[in-house]
């Protein structure tokens, strides 16, 4: 019997670590550096995994700040929890962002290596402006590598339903789901789209 999706990442989350190649220290910076994020911020960490990002949203933001993190594997948020739940700003939640309330709202929503395993793209950004995004928040898609290289790994992975298109199109899908999107970047190692709702 096929293992299930949240099955998959619990499987995954001992050796996910060891296996992440791509999110080394300067990398992350680097696609942090390009993202407007600041003292007092409160940042939504969606399908946050093993927390690779927690460390530095903690100290970008401060104590004054807040971090949730989230997500559906407890495999995954055990891990995350292990390594970084000292954190005094950083909240954990269990949840499919997809289908379940995600209480707060906040300043930047990050999807990180997460976007290709969306089920329906165009309903939870929707969803997630509406419900969590404050006015004049943003939405970040981003990865530590180009689509090749993310579309290898799936196919690799028998997940060949999660492709990732390139960032300009992309970018041109989210104008045609009514958001306005802006590529920050697209190379080897860095992929990062800003999605916002547009000015009224």
């Amino acid at each position: 019997m096929p293992l299930s999706e949240i099955e998959f990442f619990d499987s995954l989350a001992p050796r996910w670590d060891a296996d992440e190649v791509r999110s080394t220290p300067p990398r992350v910076r680097a696609i942090l550096s390009r993202i407007t994020i600041r003292s007092g911020m409160n940042v939504l960490d969606l399908g946050t995994g093993t927390g690779v990002l927690l460390p530095y949203f903690s100290e970008m933001v401060g104590p004054g700040g807040h971090i949730t993190a989230v997500d559906f594997s407890e495999g995954m948020l055990a891990v995350a929890k292990d390594k970084f739940g000292s954190l005094q700003n950083v909240e954990f939640l269990r949840l499919d962002f997809e289908k379940d309330h995600i209480p707060g709202h906040y300043d930047l929503v990050m999807l990180y290596c997460v976007y290709p395993h969306l089920h329906s793209p165009a309903h939870t950004l929707r969803r997630l402006f509406k419900m969590n995004v404050k006015s004049g928040g943003v939405i970040v898609i981003a990865f530590p590598s180009s689509e090749k290289f993310i579309n290898s790994i799936h196919r690799d992975r028998k997940a060949a339903s999660d492709i990732l298109p390139s960032a300009p199109m992309l970018a041109a899908m989210l104008h045609g789901w009514g958001f306005q999107a802006n590529v920050v970047a697209s190379s080897e190692d860095e992929y990062i789209i800003e999605v916002r709702l547009p000015e009224e």
